[in-house]
């Protein structure tokens, strides 16, 4: 009797479900569990741009250092370079994405201190402060 009760209630329950298995297996192919960490102890533990205010940027541009000012205003989705222009941020999984901001320049400010700017079509590194 245990034989054929323990037999029965597995059958049972699968006859209850009704999980699409190739649905699961592809939410959990598109996931990638070492990014998905990284990028929670990059919010909990290293600085994020615009936390504090006004960013600094160094980038090396055609072998010469160039300075940018980076200040939120606006809401805090705009953000006001130093000549003047107004810019927008927009946050996705790994950077904050600054436009506008400057003539023909888009940052990449990644958590942390650091990123690329892309210039004419060259990405560029920097760091920011």
């Amino acid at each position: 009797m245990r034989t054929l009760l323990a037999t029965l209630c597995p059958l049972a329950l699968t006859a209850c479900m009704s999980v699409d298995m190739s649905a699961v297996r592809t939410a959990v192919e598109n996931v990638n569990l070492l990014d998905e960490t990284r990028r929670d102890i990059d919010v909990a533990y290293r600085d994020l741009p615009f936390d504090t205010g006004r960013v600094y940027v160094v980038a090396n541009e055609h072998g010469d250092l160039h300075t940018y000012s980076l200040t939120p205003c606006r809401n805090g989705t705009h953000i006001c370079g130093g000549t003047g222009r107004v810019g927008h941020v927009e946050r996705t999984l790994d950077y904050f994405v600054v436009t506008g901001a400057y003539r023909d320049r888009t940052f990449y400010l990644s958590p942390g201190g650091d990123g690329y700017l892309t210039w004419r079509g060259v990405n560029r590194d920097l760091a920011w402060n």
